[in-house]
């Protein structure tokens, strides 16, 4: 089964296929003819590609320990505990 991330690198990927089959279908002349566009698709999908490759293979951050928990509810909690104390 695909997990969330997986689903979430896929969704860009599509976004720019759509737009692509847009893009060309929506023209009466074939834009394809034209070198720039294959240069910018190429640089576009290998952009996508280095960004997944890149995510998929670097060394995880190292995340900071969570923030203390200072909200009233937890503080009133901690001195109500403490007042049972002898």
């Amino acid at each position: 089964m695909i997990d969330r991330q997986s689903i979430g690198n896929i969704v860009p990927l599509a976004a720019v296929v759509i737009a692509l089959a847009e893009y060309l279908l929506d023209h009466t002349t074939p834009r394809y003819e034209s070198p720039w566009f294959w240069i910018s698709l190429t640089a576009t999908v290998g952009l996508l590609v280095l960004v997944n490759v890149l995510r998929m293979t670097g060394p995880r951050a190292k995340r900071p320990p969570a923030k203390p928990d200072y909200s009233a509810t937890t503080l009133i909690r901690r001195r109500a505990e403490g007042d049972d104390l002898p």
